[in-house]
């Protein structure tokens, strides 16, 4: 009986998936972009119609491989992409900024506005030249990067926190770990 539980709350939760994550310099900056694929569970939609704004997260990591100890964190950096429904003007806002701890220095960026669900999501879902390092000398070792990204359910409302302990469709979330092969040179 368990285990038809856990396949249930397996089935249950939003599939997410992480595609073309890649690592390039822009001068001596470096900058990753990467796509991350998922579909909306329909609860999640209309608790956005209803006011619910949706914060996803993205945890960026690059570590350098060393032979004689654990590897050495180079880039740690933090994103987040918030989406919220604009009932009065029945238009879709989305709000990035980069944690104050990056070195890229970006902080909150200017809020955009769209149309639909669909031209917010593929906002939040595509991160493009999204620079995580300023003036990084990296020499020709080998290097891991791991990207996070995950629906932080920590940033919505305390009740509605309460009532989806359990709920597997809330649970978006992917990671990807790969080496890293910088594209681009330094001019």
């Amino acid at each position: 009986m368990w285990l038809c539980a856990s396949f249930t709350l397996l089935a249950q939760t939003a599939p997410a998936e992480i595609l073309n994550l890649k690592a390039s310099r822009l001068g001596k900056d470096v900058a990753v972009s990467a796509e991350i694929k998922f579909e909306l569970p329909s609860s999640i939609e209309e608790a956005m119609y209803k006011g619910v704004s949706l914060t996803f997260v993205s945890d960026l990591e690059i570590t350098k491989e060393r032979w004689y100890w654990v590897d050495k964190t180079v880039i740690t950096a933090s994103r987040q992409t918030r989406i919220s429904y604009q009932a009065l003007t029945r238009r879709w806002r989305v709000l990035p900024w980069s944690d104050g701890t990056a070195a890229s220095g970006l902080g909150v960026q200017l809020p955009q506005t769209y149309e639909t669900l669909a031209e917010a999501l593929a906002v939040a879902q595509r991160i493009y030249n999204w620079r995580v390092a300023q003036g990084l000398d990296m020499d020709d070792a080998n290097y891991w990067i791991q990207l996070s990204y995950r629906l932080d359910i920590s940033q919505l409302p305390k009740p509605l926190q309460i009532g989806l302990i359990g709920r597997g469709d809330w649970s978006i979330h992917a990671t990807l770990r790969q080496r890293m092969q910088l594209v681009g040179a330094t001019p």
